[in-house]
């Protein structure tokens, strides 16, 4: 397989020798550009894979030229913005008109190759993904940690078969997102994927709604995926019902290929030991299964997370852009993130829609998760008297269940023991109330 190839454009012909002797001793294929009409005229001829584009030129600016780029040539190839240190503020917003990164001049080389082989490795579909449907918000995993590097691999690995895929891990770390680019790397088609929760599911609609799946991914001749989140809360007579549609859809007369990817909190292995999850339906649903580790355990990514979301937040849902300090992004590294990827998103969320200067300060990130404490706090402490009937109700048994999990270690067989309930009911019940088996500090 040939190499990417790289064009740089840049007026100052130092800076393109150098860059340009890096590349090539790395492989790459390389030509470079003066100026923009120069550019302009090589990408009639050649569509290069990347294109590192200086923001300063005599004829003209790069974002000038990236702005003419996404109206007339729909950007068939990525961009990386270079640019001093005065002009960083204009590189980050150049990225929200499509290019990928920016790096800093004077150019760290580490950083320039690093940055370009995580650029050249990301999704080409992921950009017109997003902004065709901004709730499908499909990326590759951010980060340079081993496990963000592993779960990019696996998923590259899986895009290549046709293999039934599990991911297992705890609320919050993104195991939609992971199944969603897993099916986008498969199909690039998001019309041929079908999005179940199993907590909805219910014996008397299951039939249906797994029918009008596989007919809607079927009927024009089309494989797809059946994405199951919550797999892992289905009763015993969903599990049953499920397995039946699956055995249907593996009969000779249905040619087309349809995958399921499902997502669980719970490892579904034990569960088939413990006598909670059918040992046939898992042979079928779990072919492999891909770990998702917590956010605490890839804590080096949290800086690079800050800053994804506080480009990625203003330009989805049109709030506020404020660029995050480095003592605020410190302090949020060394934070626990119990609500995981999720609670990392809202925070930045609730950051930028707060009144404050341009720049997030560490005080502020302080104050608000003080706050958030604080509101758990009161919550809990709150008389269940002053509520409507249903969140009483929801309050008593959140209390109830947490009390008891504390008490049997975070053991859920315990637990299903002391309450009377069966176990996947129990999951369906703990989940509804956001409530994870593994957080209940005995303490």
């Amino acid at each position: 397989m040939s190499q990417a190839h790289i064009l740089i454009i840049d007026d100052e012909p130092d800076i393109r020798n150098l860059i340009s002797d890096i590349l090539l001793d790395e492989g790459y294929q390389v030509s470079t550009a003066e100026g923009g009409e120069d550019a302009n005229q090589q990408l009639k001829d050649q569509t290069p894979d990347l294109v590192l584009l200086d923001i300063w030129m005599p004829d003209i600016d790069g974002i000038s030229l990236l702005k003419s780029w996404n109206q007339g040539l729909n950007m068939p190839f990525k961009v990386v913005m270079m640019s001093g240190h005065g002009t960083i503020e204009t590189a980050i917003e150049a990225t929200k008109m499509g290019a990928k990164d920016f790096v800093e001049k004077p150019i760290s080389l580490a950083k320039l190759l690093q940055t370009i082989e995580h650029t050249l490795a990301s999704d080409p579909t992921e950009a017109a993904l997003i902004e065709h449907n901004p709730e499908w918000q499909v990326f590759e995993p951010i980060g340079n940690s081993a496990a963000a590097q592993e779960l990019r691999d696996s998923i590259e690995k899986l895009s290549k078969t046709t293999t039934n895929t599990v991911f297992v891990g705890d609320s919050g770390t993104g195991k939609l997102t992971l199944s969603l680019l897993l099916h986008n790397q498969r199909y690039h088609d998001q019309n041929s994927a079908v999005i179940l929760d199993g907590l909805t599911l219910a014996d008397d609609n299951i039939d249906d709604i797994l029918e009008d799946s596989h007919r809607q991914l079927t009927q024009h001749n089309k494989s797809g995926s059946i994405i199951l989140t919550n797999i892992d809360c289905l009763t015993s007579s969903l599990q049953s019902q499920l397995l039946i549609h699956i055995k249907q859809w593996q009969l000779p007369h249905h040619s087309n290929s349809v995958q399921i990817i499902s997502t669980t909190q719970q490892d579904l292995k034990a569960m088939v030991n413990n006598d909670e999850f059918d040992r046939e339906l898992y042979e079928f649903v779990a072919e492999f299964t891909i770990p998702v580790c917590p956010l605490i355990d890839r804590a080096e990514d949290v800086p690079e997370l800050l800053n994804f979301y506080v480009n990625f937040l203003p330009d989805q849902e049109q709030i506020p852009y404020r660029k995050m300090s480095f003592a605020a992004q410190n302090h949020l590294r060394n934070y626990q993130w119990p609500g995981n990827l999720r609670e990392l998103k809202n925070l930045v969320r609730k950051l930028q829609l707060q009144p404050g200067d341009a720049e997030i300060q560490l005080q502020e990130v302080k104050d608000l998760l003080e706050q958030n404490q604080q509101a758990q706090t009161h919550s809990s402490n709150n008389t269940r008297y002053d509520l409507e009937l249903r969140e009483a109700r929801e309050e008593f048994e959140r209390d109830y269940l947490l009390h008891h999990l504390r008490k049997v270690g975070g053991k859920v067989g315990d637990l299903a023991k002391i309450s009377g309930m069966e176990r996947s009911n129990l999951y369906r019940k703990l989940r509804a109330l956001n409530i994870n088996p593994k957080n209940a500090d005995p303490s």
